[in-house]
């Protein structure tokens, strides 16, 4: 029985020893035959792709950029000469509004009305004192005139007497009797004009003094007219430091109006963004009057979001603000100015427009969105927002194949991204793939889905 159960075994070790050679040489045979299938080419990897046509871009390119609402110019009031408040307007009141030329505080003018008075009393007699002066130099001057026509008179007897003398007709006496009137003639007409030169010099001062009143009168009617402080623009008041019947000195601060007929937005810009504005402006007349540190006059479009309605203003971007970039955000510091802020169109979200006569005007401090419209000179072209992939790159389909395109952004907005075109880039008529692309690689063989 045990040898018999030898015998098993054996021929069971033999039939697994069989069954494993058997099993490596039938994997041998499948392995060459694999081997052998993998020597011929493998069937062609097709891509389904959909494409639109690049289309050319000739209307400048519309960046936005975010602000913040500034004041265009703030007035501090301060009282220009002393004296007690009389009265106060009420709408000088913080977060009123006032009017131009509107009379806005009332100081007692007591003081400078008796002041004015007694400085066009002195203007009277001044006025008076040359008057007179007038008349005596008047008479002065016909003093002058009789003396003169005596010592003509005077002259002419000297003479006479003179030449009697010489024909032994009259003694020496009469002659010398006769050259102390002449003398006397002269001297009478000397003091004369001495004495008119002297009221004349009178006048003169008479006339510095009145002068001097008149314009002492000017100073006093314009501080009499400060006592009237009115508002030099129309704007509202941000601060008021004033009360009736309080004492006012001079420079005594009274109060801050912000104006309100314009507006200016803080906003920043970006390098590109402004050699985009330097681009647009070249070759203009403008430029040539314009400094290094003045920026090209951009038409803008300010907007505010108020629930579904957005609220437009027209505006334009005007000057640097500084002139020196942000050492933090690296940008570039502008205003733009906002001239009518009460003009401002709604839009809804259905695209409706219409023109608002009341409604709350741009307010300082709002945090609005700038939209710039420029031209540069390098040409764009407009491809679908899905044909950008990563790093900036398009694929695009040319007999059959793909070629990988890298390319540069301009700007993106809504569906569509404006790159800029040029040779080895992108050019208007080349189809691009807006589908989506898995490994895609250069020549690799495409399919476009009609």
């Amino acid at each position: 029985m045990s040898k018999f159960s030898g015998i098993l075994k054996l021929v069971l070790k033999s039939l697994i020893s069989l069954c494993l050679v058997g099993g490596g040489v039938a994997a041998i045979i499948l392995l060459g035959k694999a081997k052998t299938e993998s020597d011929q080419p493998p069937p062609e990897d097709i891509r389904l792709v959909e494409i639109q046509t690049v289309q050319p871009h000739d209307s400048g390119i519309t960046f936005e950029v975010g602000g913040v609402v500034v004041p265009y110019r703030e007035i501090n009031l301060a009282a220009e000469v002393a004296g007690r408040v009389i009265e106060k307007s009420d709408k000088l009141r913080i977060g009123r509004t006032v009017s131009a030329k509107e009379p806005i505080v009332l100081i007692d003018r007591r003081d400078y009305d008796l002041e004015l008075e007694r400085l066009q009393e002195e203007l009277e007699q001044a006025e008076d004192n040359i008057a007179e002066m007038d008349v005596q130099i008047a008479a002065a001057e016909g003093q002058i005139e009789l003396a003169s026509e005596n010592l003509v008179i005077q002259t002419r007897s000297t003479d006479r007497i003179r030449s009697l003398v010489t024909r032994n007709a009259t003694t020496e006496s009469s002659l010398d009797d006769a050259l102390r009137a002449e003398l006397s003639a002269k001297t009478t007409l000397q003091t004369q004009r001495d004495q008119l030169a002297l009221l004349k010099a009178t006048k003169t001062r008479l006339e510095n003094v009145r002068d001097r009143t008149k314009s002492e009168i000017s100073a006093a009617q314009l501080q009499l007219s400060r006592t009237t402080i009115t508002s030099p623009i129309d704007g509202m008041v941000v601060e008021d430091n004033v009360e009736q019947d309080s004492y006012l000195q001079k420079g005594t601060a009274i109060c801050t109006i912000r104006d309100t007929s314009k507006l200016e937005i803080k906003c920043s810009l970006q390098a590109h963004q402004m050699k985009w504005l330097w681009e647009s402006s070249t070759g203009s007349t403008e430029t040539k009057k314009r400094g290094a540190y003045e920026l090209p006059e951009t038409p803008v479009t300010v907007s505010y979001r108020i629930g579904n309605e957005v609220y437009v203003w027209d505006g334009k971007l005007t000057r640097y603000d500084g002139g020196q970039i942000d050492q933090q955000t690296r940008m570039i510091p502008c205003r733009v100015q906002v001239e009518e802020p009460l003009q401002v169109k709604r839009i809804t979200d259905n695209g409706e427009v219409d023109t608002l006569v009341e409604v709350p005007t741009l307010m300082v401090g709002m945090y609005v969105q700038v939209d710039v419209h420029v031209n540069p000179r390098s040409p764009l072209v407009a491809v679908p927002i899905p044909a950008v992939y990563p790093g900036n790159r398009l694929w695009v389909v040319k007999d059959g194949k793909l070629q990988r395109r890298e390319v540069a952004v301009a700007v993106s907005s809504g569906d569509e991204a404006l790159v800029y075109a040029g040779e080895g880039k992108i050019q208007p008529g080349e189809q691009v793939v807006v589908s989506p692309l898995s490994a895609p690689f250069d020549g690799a063989k495409v399919e476009v889905i009609q």
